[in-house]
């Protein structure tokens, strides 16, 4: 389930760019003008003063950062005569503790606080609005949270957006980021221009750890056992709770609920990360007083939901979408099939073959099989996965995986819903007759609109036949890593890449994609398998502990509805397959006069986290419901921040 809005193509943050993280000093007041004058002013005069040392510093430098014996108050005092560190009316002060000048690691206090890689903030740039939307770094992040004699520290990237926090007193809203890097701009424009704008907030976006530029493990690429031991929704939870908690001391905000300076926190988050915020709330409510989860599915992740129920309302949807679509996918794929098989399947009536050279030339003409079956399907055979050994294992990958696969992205992003949608589309290809397009020619059309809208390729051929598509490069769909395939541990989609590897994982082991094709279904039928999934995961990442109900023995979720906690948004769209595992009505509660903590709101023209998406806030092209949706959440957020107000003093 790699939701393409929680994979932003911003820019990343390299050397050279605005890096965080800065010390514990004295919070200032944002409504003193005068005051943020001056630390303007010194921030200039900052920069000219370390763009003056670096370069005759360096010897010094050198000789310092390779010695640990050197004392961190000699150098100090060293560089306090070099002009190097000016405290006096700058507001830098760099400590190895919350500086971008400390290590991620066990290296030397001297060397980390000395290094001049990393540009320093003052200590109220949370308050500076320059470095809104600007990859910010916190270095003090835990590697193991669950382990805290294990003192290591790593770089955890975040946003931050402050140009409407109108200081202590007002929310912190938080949205967290999930399964692929963070970029700008920032996620969610109903909550970084809608809500934080009308409640004053400031707002905060925490990369999940081990995507993007938020790598635990020094070199971004852990092994196994690295991510066994760093890489769950636990340590996840625990690094966003860190964050909080130091934002919220930067901001000057006072940790009682009782101040006038208590900054009330509400996460926000949309599938993946939604259950993250649900989560944020469930287990640690005395730091998180409300949260909002779109499309969150915690039936999913308790391994509640019928495996056949996600693919089902796939087929549902694309049939609402287009009428006859689910006939038409579906005879289209049986059709593909058999034409596969029957093309390019094994020939095993040739007995007259000599022996000595028969399994040579079977194995040579599997493999020209294989190539040729791969450009008649329309994928590009030079970078076809040379794993694929046999025709039955081709239609396992492409044809019964890839192709559900790609119509769940296209029913995420069937919002709003009509011609323009590439469910549509995708529908529309289904749906010539044979005279138009042969069962073959529709498949490589389709796989061409995939190449179109999550790619980017164009109609261009390798060829001069202007009229033949061009090919699709199926290593796209590939993860990174060894043993990795087509076919992986999310049947929605494991996605491709680095980012495709570290998903895979954690499908593998906590967030198991409890999802099949049912014979109801429009593709060819494969029901879901533990046995397959654990075979795989345990080929994939030889030595991992697969933990299917590990979370919800560990956290009880699954009785989340029955007055286990409070303050919850619930958001849905119901053309979302995923609203078959999401909390999609409140009528289990014990006590019904406790409905108001937890509310939803179901969306009849939504689909995957249609509220909380990628784009601008008012949108134009927003359906009725969903409008009404932000009216409602918002008055009902609002009307929790009174509660919360009503208890101060």
């Amino acid at each position: 389930m790699v939701s393409n809005s929680n994979q932003m193509n911003g820019t990343t943050g390299t050397r050279g760019s605005v890096y965080g993280t800065i010390s514990t000093g004295t919070s200032r007041s944002i409504n003193n003008e005068g005051e943020n004058k001056n630390m303007t002013a010194n921030q200039s005069e900052n920069e000219n003063l370390l763009a003056k040392t670096r370069n005759g510093s360096n010897n010094f430098l050198s000789c310092v950062s390779n010695r640990n014996t050197v004392s961190v108050a000699l150098a100090s005092f060293v560089l306090l005569l070099m002009g190097l560190i000016h405290i006096s009316n700058t507001g830098i002060m760099s400590t190895a503790s919350n500086s971008p000048l400390s290590s991620s690691s066990s290296s030397s206090s001297s060397a980390a606080m000395l290094s001049l890689d990393h540009y320093v903030y003052p200590s109220s740039f949370l308050l500076d609005e320059t470095y809104d939307e600007t990859p910010l770094f916190y270095d003090d992040q835990q590697v193991d949270h669950l382990h805290m004699d294990d003192g290591r520290t790593y770089r955890q990237r975040y946003f931050k957006l402050s140009r409407n926090f109108k200081g202590p007193g007002h929310p912190i809203l938080v949205i967290m980021g999930g399964e692929g890097p963070l970029g700008v701009p920032m996620l969610y424009p109903f909550v970084h221009d809608g809500l934080a704008s009308q409640f004053g907030a400031f707002v905060l976006s925490p990369e999940h750890r081990f995507y993007g530029e938020s790598q635990p493990v020094a070199d971004g690429y852990p092994d196994v056992q690295d991510m066994m031991d760093y890489l769950s929704p636990d340590q996840a939870l625990e690094d966003a709770v860190q964050l909080i908690q130091y934002v919220r001391n930067e901001l000057g905000c006072d940790p009682d609920r009782t101040n006038a300076n208590y900054c009330p926190v509400i996460t926000f988050g949309g599938s993946y990360p939604g259950f993250l915020s649900a989560m944020l709330r469930f287990r640690y409510p005395d730091l998180v007083d409300a949260s909002y989860a779109s499309s969150a599915p915690l039936e999913l992740y308790s391994q509640q939901v019928d495996s056949d129920a996600y693919f089902d309302k796939v087929t549902d949807t694309a049939e609402l979408a287009s009428e006859g679509c689910a006939d038409a996918v579906r005879s289209t794929l049986f059709a593909v099939h058999d034409n596969l098989v029957a093309d390019y399947g094994d020939d095993d009536d040739d007995d007259d073959n000599d022996d000595k050279h028969k399994d040579d030339d079977d194995n040579s003409n599997t493999k020209d099989n294989i190539i040729r079956a791969a450009a008649a399907t329309g994928f590009c055979p030079k970078t076809f996965p040379k794993y694929i050994s046999s025709i039955e294992e081709f239609v396992s990958e492409t044809v019964q995986y890839l192709v559900p696969a790609i119509f769940a992205d296209f029913n995420m992003a069937y919002y709003p819903p009509g011609p323009d949608t590439a469910l549509v589309k995708a529908c529309a290809i289904f749906q010539q007759d044979d005279k138009t397009a042969n069962p073959m020619k529709r498949l490589n059309q389709f796989f061409e609109l995939r190449g179109k809208v999550e790619y980017g390729t164009t109609d261009s051929s390798d060829n001069d036949n202007e009229e033949s598509p061009s090919c699709f490069d199926l290593s796209l769909e590939l993860p990174d890593g060894p043993n990795s395939k087509i076919r992986g541990s999310d049947n929605s989609g494991t996605g491709g890449g680095h980012a495709g590897e570290i998903w895979e994982f954690q499908c593998c082991k906590d967030l198991i994609i409890r999802a099949g094709y049912s014979e109801r279904s429009m593709f060819l039928p494969r029901h879901f398998s533990y046995e397959w999934h654990e075979n795989h995961c345990k080929a994939r990442f030889p030595g991992i502990i697969v933990e299917p109900y590990r979370m919800n023995q560990q956290w009880g979720f699954d009785q989340l509805t029955k007055d286990k906690t409070s303050h919850i948004v619930f958001t849905n769209g119901m053309n979302d397959g995923w609203s078959t595992s999401s909390i999609t009505n409140t009528t289990e509660m014990a006590d019904p006069s406790k409905y108001h903590d937890i509310v939803v709101i179901d969306f009849p023209n939504g689909a995957h986290h249609s509220d909380l998406k990628a784009g601008v806030y008012p949108n134009p092209n927003d359906t009725a419901d969903i409008l009404e949706g932000y009216k409602q959440a918002t008055k009902i957020l609002s009307a929790w921040l009174d509660e919360i107000y009503s208890l101060q003093q």
